[in-house]
């Protein structure tokens, strides 16, 4: 016997039933059902439903930078700006009169992913302070003709482990190793190869990986709590393997979301 949904219920299959279909029950099921409230009927001539599966969800989703879509691309962005710009003043003779600085080179491969760019900042860390060292000394330079005009250390030289801190420290080193370029005491000719790239910043989405989903699947979503940025939603969009959720500003670490992404199945 076929009865019609009044309220969408999730089938043992997995499969959600949405209000309006019309499906087919044991009569103890339909009566439990016809209960609580889910269904209504029988009818004697069912319309076929669209089925539609659950991929996944989360009915309590903090929200994260490390997930931050502009914040990862910018960051990446800033981190191969900078070590074009470090490599072209090491070689520069002159810059560097006493000789070009071949020690400290800086080698990572561009980035594509967190991991890399992590590698590519402690690298950058390492070598910047190597550099700086020099120029801080009072006599018997490798590198630089004389003592720096003034102080270019790092805020923290602690090799970062997340997103977070690699913006941290690729906004510090992006000015300090600025100040240190434009320090013409020390260096034959000053701001000679400096950084104009802007800094690292978050933006307004952040990537969610959800294996199992395509583009074509439907994400619906809500705000539970819009956290520190009181942000308001805007879209979400799946991908493969992801869904990006994109609010009106940078929800940071701590907005609160639900979500639940279906197919729509061929039967």
């Amino acid at each position: 016997m076929k009865y019609t949904v009044t309220k969408a219920f999730i089938d043992i299959d997995g499969i959600t039933k949405q209000i309006g279909w019309q499906v087919e029950l044991t009569i103890d099921r339909a009566i439990r059902l016809h209960r609580w409230g889910f269904i209504a009927g029988p009818i004697s001539h069912p319309v076929p439903p669209t089925p539609w599966q659950v991929i996944g969800g989360n009915r309590g989703k903090i929200t994260s930078r490390e997930e931050n879509i502009a914040g990862l691309a910018s960051a990446i962005g800033l981190a191969n700006d900078l070590k074009a710009s470090i490599n072209a003043s090491y070689a520069d003779i002159l810059d560097h009169t006493t000789a070009p600085d071949t020690v400290n080179v800086i080698t990572s491969p561009a980035p594509v992913t967190l991991a890399a760019l992590i590698t590519l900042v402690t690298e950058m860390i390492t070598s910047y302070v190597a550099h700086d060292d020099d120029a801080e000394l009072g006599a018997g330079w490798l590198y630089h003709d004389a003592q720096e005009a003034g102080d270019h250390s790092l805020a923290s030289v602690v090799a970062p482990i997340n997103l977070q801190e690699c913006i941290t420290r690729l906004n510090d080193i992006k000015a300090k190793y600025n100040a240190h370029d434009a320090d013409g005491t020390c260096h034959g000719v000053g701001s000679n190869h400096q950084v104009g790239s802007a800094d690292a910043a978050y933006g307004a989405a952040i990537r969610v990986v959800l294996p199992g989903v395509l583009p074509n699947d439907l994400a619906t979503w809500g705000i539970l709590d819009s956290g520190t940025g009181t942000v308001v939603g805007v879209a979400a969009a799946a991908g493969n393997g992801y869904v990006d959720f994109t609010f009106d500003a940078d929800p940071q670490n701590d907005a609160v979301i639900s979500y639940l992404v279906t197919r729509k199945l061929d039967i």
